[in-house]
């Protein structure tokens, strides 16, 4: 499993759905932490390095469409749009150790509606657990 693949497989069905209708533009999400745990009054980011390390490497190639194809149950040729797509989009974050609060966003994405879609799941995962291991 690559990890262009860690991802839910709504997000894969979304940008699909995305290119389909040509929806292109750009979409930025921001990242942040809704509610502290108990008994915390603040974050210590952590978790950039690799979010930014997975973002530079991120392509999708035939294994992982043959993976998205096996998971959702549909033809290779469907997802063969999702193809040779790689992560063009700007990236904005608090830097690795900095103090960030509820609500406060942690990285921002600004890409194509379809990158922007495929990557969320993963940088939600690597950038909350590193955050919360780190705090």
């Amino acid at each position: 499993m690559s990890d262009v693949t860690t991802t839910d497989l709504y997000e894969v069905t979304m940008a699909m759905s995305y290119l389909r209708e040509d929806m292109r533009a750009p979409a930025t999400f921001s990242l942040f932490v809704r509610d502290l745990p108990p008994g915390r009054g603040f974050l210590v980011t952590a978790g950039l390095e690799s979010a930014l390390d997975f973002l530079a490497r991120y392509r999708v190639e035939q294994d992982d469409i043959e993976e998205f194809a096996d998971a959702l149950h549909r033809p290779v040729q469907d997802l063969e749009p999702l193809l040779g797509l790689s992560f063009e989009g700007e990236v904005r974050a608090v830097p690795e150790g900095h103090v960030v609060w509820a609500g406060e966003p942690l990285l921002e994405v600004t890409a194509p509606l379809p990158q922007a879609q495929l990557v969320e799941t993963y940088l939600l995962n690597q950038l909350c657990h590193q955050t919360v291991v780190a705090s």
